[in-house]
């Protein structure tokens, strides 16, 4: 994981902390390709190996127990899976006195978290989710729904942490979270006094 101290990386991450603008999301085209993009899904904004991405070229996937290696493209990060299970990436990225934790899965058959902070489908392949943070329910969390054809809405967990949405249109979805924590530490023996964590999940309905 690689330590960002750039300018340009400064304001996405101000965008982020603001607005969970810039996130890390996952696409699969296929049952053996998974694509990690940066950007704003929502405005069709995916950066480049020219900006930001190449913060992310060095994060592995993980799929059950199998790791695999990322194939760095201009405008995502590859990886050829074998599995049928859920894909995870993550990237921990410092600027400042600010750890932006990001996580991104794709599928929805998995129904326990693993990361600190996740959306998880209450049960598999359902539309009813739960976030988690620190593996319990969290109540009034903001989460954002965009649809394939970039249809947007904003759900808030109950106090279950739970949330219901409709998937009324054929193709990608992405559900997207972020929480600041203040919470202070030390990465790659640099410290930084909080994080900010941003999850999001991608599946797509046939």
């Amino acid at each position: 994981m690689k330590v960002i101290q750039t300018a340009g990386f400064a304001t996405l991450m101000l965008c982020a902390f603001n607005s969970h603008a810039h996130m890390l999301w996952l696409e699969q085209p296929d049952a053996q390709t998974v694509r990690a993009y940066f950007g704003e899904y929502a405005e069709s904004l995916s950066e480049t190996q020219q900006g930001p991405l190449k913060s992310f070229n060095a994060a592995v996937a993980t799929q059950d127990k199998n790791t695999y290696k990322p194939q760095v493209q201009e405008k995502f990060i590859e990886y050829k899976v074998k599995g049928t299970g859920d894909v995870r990436v993550q990237q921990d990225l410092l600027h400042g006195e600010m750890l932006a934790q990001f996580r991104a899965k794709t599928g929805r058959s998995s129904t326990q978290p693993v990361a600190e902070f996740e959306i998880v489908p209450t049960q598999a392949n359902g539309n009813q989710f739960t976030v988690y943070f620190q593996g319990k329910p969290l109540a009034k969390q903001e989460v954002e729904v965009v649809a394939d054809n970039r249809w947007t809405q904003k759900f808030y967990t109950n106090e279950q942490g739970q949330f219901t949405i409709n998937t009324p249109w054929k193709g990608q979805y992405v559900l997207e979270a972020g929480k600041p924590v203040e919470e202070a530490g030390q990465f790659q023996a640099k410290p930084y006094k909080t994080k900010y964590l941003v999850a999001t999940l991608s599946f797509n309905v046939q």
